[in-house]
């Protein structure tokens, strides 16, 4: 957090200063023996491609009913949240009722409510997520925005990294998820070849 703060100070000055320009995706290997992604893929994990900005923060992108966005990757939040003033992007309706506690994580314990979806994407991979939560995180999002050159429009959290077994390479980075209900389990080899060539890896 402090890191962000001090990237909040400087962007009052300058944005520029605290951007970090938009490079390649990290490089996916899946089809290379001896490689993380050779080993994750083995076991049964998809790769997301993460973006880091200057406070060392991960950004992934994902949709929400059909809708695309970049969303905070917050392994401390309990749950998976849109901010309140983006809810139209995403046709959601605000209706839900409130929840019983509140989101921890970057959402600093706020108040939220719960709200039904028609589903969420990670990357390529379609979650099991029905349910997600909203709050009103527009100051922090505004200094990741500003921080990263782009709108980001809530955080992705505990609900369904565990629900998806999410194994995250900082130094990548890179997000690795199991689109399936199961524990990871070894997979042919040849499914690596395929999901390498499938995203123009080999």
């Amino acid at each position: 957090m402090r890191g962000l703060l001090s990237c909040a100070i400087l962007a009052s000055l300058s944005v520029s200063a605290c951007q970090d320009p938009t490079g390649p995706p990290p490089e996916y290997r899946p089809e290379e023996a001896g490689t993380v992604d050779h080993a994750m893929c083995l076991l049964g994990f998809e790769a997301v491609p993460l973006r880091e900005v200057a406070t060392g923060h991960h950004l992934v992108q994902a949709k929400i009913n059909g809708r695309s966005g970049s969303f905070v990757l917050d392994t401390g939040a309990n749950v998976t949240v849109v901010e309140n003033s983006h809810l139209r992007h995403f046709d959601i309706s605000g209706s839900q009722g409130g929840l019983g506690r509140a989101v921890g994580g970057m959402a600093g314990g706020m108040r939220a409510r719960q709200v039904a979806i028609d589903g969420l994407k990670i990357g390529s991979i379609k979650t099991r997520q029905a349910r997600i939560v909203t709050t009103d995180l527009g100051q922090l999002l505004s200094m990741l925005g500003q921080v990263s050159g782009t709108t980001v429009y809530g955080l992705v959290g505990q609900d369904v990294l565990k629900e998806h077994r999410a194994i995250v390479d900082v130094a990548k980075p890179m997000l690795y998820l199991i689109p399936q209900d199961r524990d990871p389990a070894p997979v042919a080899a040849a499914k690596c070849k395929r999901e390498a060539e499938a995203k123009g890896g080999a």
